[in-house]
């Protein structure tokens, strides 16, 4: 059976958390936004992005005031936001991965 992470803490000190760590077992930087935060917003853009891309090729398809240049631009970046969080979420599987290889 497999432990929770929020379960791990300081073992050596009951009742004290390890420095930079919060009640809630996270590390949270004075005055700088967290990782869930950060992440969230990253795919709160890729999905604006894709939105954006969405309507512009519409406007495109519909013979409105849009360049092709400009839909291009659009799908592009929406395409590289995919792109990016793809391989974001690669690299957090590896280090989940990592983690639980570790022997304790």
């Amino acid at each position: 059976m497999t432990n929770s992470i929020g379960n791990i803490g300081n073992t050596f000190v009951p009742g004290i958390p390890p420095v930079g760590i919060n009640e809630a077992g996270t590390a949270n930087p004075p005055g700088g936004p967290s990782f869930k935060e950060l992440m969230l917003d990253s795919l709160n853009n890729a999905n604006q992005l894709q939105l954006d891309s969405q309507q512009a090729v519409e406007k495109g398809l519909l013979g409105e005031d849009i360049t092709q240049a400009e839909v291009f631009t659009s799908v592009k970046k929406a395409d590289l936001a995919l792109r990016m969080m793809v391989q974001m979420r690669n690299k957090l599987l590896e280090a989940y991965n990592e983690v639980q290889k570790m022997q304790l």
